[in-house]
């Protein structure tokens, strides 16, 4: 049986070609000095790859004779381009009037490549045990967090679209990845709703409210306990109940958890979301520890009854407890912290928040190294903030009665504006106006191609922005069916879809004994295209950008269109290897639209 063989992450194998041969030629730089050799994928049909490593190499190190008699960047380029032979990856190396180096990948490394994932399909680049020990991290991904009583709104959009992309990006990259739901399940609010619940609802346990109801119910709560001082009062003894434990108010607790529980996971289910709740309540036994550590340790101080750790440079400190003996938030993060840190022995945390609180983070990442827990040299702790999602109109987004979108109602809306636009397309199709797939629709099949392209839609219009950036929530815009966007992505699958199947050939056969050859410069571009799939999710994980993916599949995309401009794919002559690009770009695209949390559709 074949070894499987994982895809190649071409970067790393250019940068130790073009390392090698520049130590060769001049061994007099410092080794460390070539360990970052910047590499930069090209858009051009005759080479694949470009290098300013020379152009900098030479600025750097000019003054000390190290290049010897050469003048200019230009002329060292020249000089490590001279002889270089095709070492199996590189076919040929060019040097450009800047003394850039153009680097175009051998035509049979990349057909090899090709075949490859026709053969053993998608595995990330982890090639031998070494390695394998030293790029695998355990890492948590906390997102998501939805407040109980509360029906999740437009404010939670981004933490969950991004948290979920994240983890399957990292997952597929062979990361122990644990996907943590910080919920809001403790606090003091909870003492009104309890009061309000049991003065209300005396028989909450037969009729159980409905969440509709609960979310009036927590702005009637709300309400009384800012303008009843005797409500107020009565919640804040509820409060104290609650934290120790009181049967009663754990049950009514328990059941407005479960209640919001319920709805959430709706929308969980129809964004394919999957996370593990630990929630503000799951750190409560944990906290009197945390607290009694940094106590231990002396980086605890008095401040007017409370308990708090200052930080260097801040002027805000870390509440580890209040002054009336309750906790909060930082109470919670510290602990949350710890258990990462320490008990988990995580690698790395992802923390998804509006970038509004990363100076909360901050002060939690501090006190947590204050502690002791969080080794910087092994472990890294990172706030992966993002911005608001706006209106059209560029402000906060809300309904027009002044409150927040629910989240629920926003995915409605997509669907039905996309099952418009896929009958408005079947209609255009039947007059001539566009391309065809030759595939009709059945009304379920609609329903389910408007549920599908609805939420990728949502999905993959924030997911392509600049993480850290607002946005403008625009229906039109993200259903359009040209440019960036889900739709044109999704078309442009099925039409991939449609040319595999008016081929008229056994795909399977391709899979167990793959011949793709490269018979035009366009297809070796594509190829050569998708090849780069490994390095972009690596860079994608490194800096957090998952918007990098999306241009790439955007990219793919484009391709893909400009190669039916290019050649005819159904070829007589070239048909078989044509139909094997074909099928591994399906595979890339399958894949990537899977990391993107896009269902793909067979039919529109």
């Amino acid at each position: 049986m074949d070894q499987i063989q994982a895809l190649k992450r071409i970067s790393v194998l250019l940068k130790h070609s073009i390392k090698q041969r520049v130590q060769e030629l001049f061994p007099a730089i410092p080794d460390n000095k070539l360990v970052e050799i910047q590499i930069n994928a090209a858009n051009s049909l005759e080479y694949e790859y470009q290098s300013p490593i020379i152009v900098k190499l030479f600025s750097q190190f000019k003054k000390d004779q190290v290049f010897e008699a050469y003048k200019t960047a230009q002329e060292v380029a020249k000089k490590v381009v001279e002889g270089f032979q095709n070492d199996g990856v590189i076919k040929k190396l060019e040097v450009q009037e800047q003394g850039f180096i153009n680097i175009s990948i051998d035509d049979v490394f990349i057909e090899q490549e090709i075949n490859n994932i026709l053969k053993f399909g998608l595995h990330f680049p982890l090639e031998n045990k070494k390695v394998l020990l030293q790029q695998i991290q355990k890492i948590v991904v906390d997102f998501s967090s939805p407040n109980i009583a509360k029906e999740m709104h437009v404010g939670h959009l981004r933490s969950t679209i991004l948290g979920e992309s994240t983890c399957r990006i990292l997952e597929f990259q062979g990361h122990d990845v644990v996907r943590v739901n910080h919920i809001g399940d403790w606090g003091t609010q909870f003492g009104m709703l309890i009061n309000h619940l049991f003065t209300n609802y005396p028989n909450y346990k037969e009729e159980r409210p409905k969440l509709t109801e609960l979310e009036e119910f927590y702005i009637q709560a709300k309400a009384l306990f800012d303008k009843d001082p005797e409500f107020k009062k009565n919640s804040q003894q509820y409060v104290v109940k609650l934290q120790a434990y009181d049967p009663d108010c754990i049950d009514a607790w328990k059941l407005i958890c479960d209640l919001s529980r319920q709805e959430y996971n709706k929308i969980y289910q129809r964004l394919n979301i999957k996370n593990t709740e630990y929630g503000e309540s799951f750190y409560n036994d944990m906290i009197p520890g945390v607290i009694k550590h940094c106590e231990d340790i002396g980086i605890v101080e008095v401040d007017k009854g409370a308990k708090i750790i200052r930080i260097k440079n801040e002027k805000v400190p870390v509440i580890i407890l209040k002054s009336d003996g309750g906790y909060n938030y930082d109470s919670t993060d510290m602990a949350a912290a710890k258990l990462r840190l320490v008990d988990w022995k995580a690698d790395r945390v992802l923390y998804l928040t509006d970038v509004g609180q990363f100076p909360h983070f901050k002060l939690i990442f501090e006190a947590a190294k204050m502690a002791g827990w969080y080794d910087t040299q092994k472990q890294s702790l990172e706030h992966m903030g993002f911005g608001l999602v706006l209106g059209p109109d560029g402000k906060k987004f809300k309904t027009r009665e002044g409150n927040a979108v629910k989240l629920m109602e926003l995915l409605n809306e997509a669907k039905t504006r996309a099952l418009d636009q896929i009958k408005k397309r079947a209609t255009d199709k039947q007059e001539g106006k566009e391309h065809t797939t030759g595939t009709q629709l059945t009304e379920e099949e609609y329903d389910v191609a408007a549920e599908k392209m609805g939420i990728a839609a949502v999905k993959y219009f924030d997911l392509k922005q600049n993480r850290i950036s607002d946005y403008r929530f625009i229906y039109d815009h993200m259903l359009d069916p040209k440019g960036n966007t889900a739709v044109y992505l999704m078309y442009s699958y099925v039409r991939v879809l449609s040319v595999l199947r008016k081929a008229e050939v056994d795909i399977n056969l391709y899979h167990k004994e793959p011949s793709f050859k490269i018979t035009h410069p366009h297809e070796r571009h594509l190829a050569a295209l998708i090849l780069r799939l490994p390095d972009v999710l690596q860079s994608v994980t490194d800096q957090l950008a998952i918007n990098w993916l999306c241009d790439y599949l955007y990219e793919i995309c484009v391709k893909v269109a400009e190669a039916y401009q290019k050649y005819r794919v159904i070829d007589q002559e070239h048909k078989q290897t044509r139909i094997q690009l074909f099928e591994a770009v399906r595979i890339i695209l399958d894949k990537a639209f899977f990391l993107v949390g896009m269902e793909t559709v067979e039919k529109i």
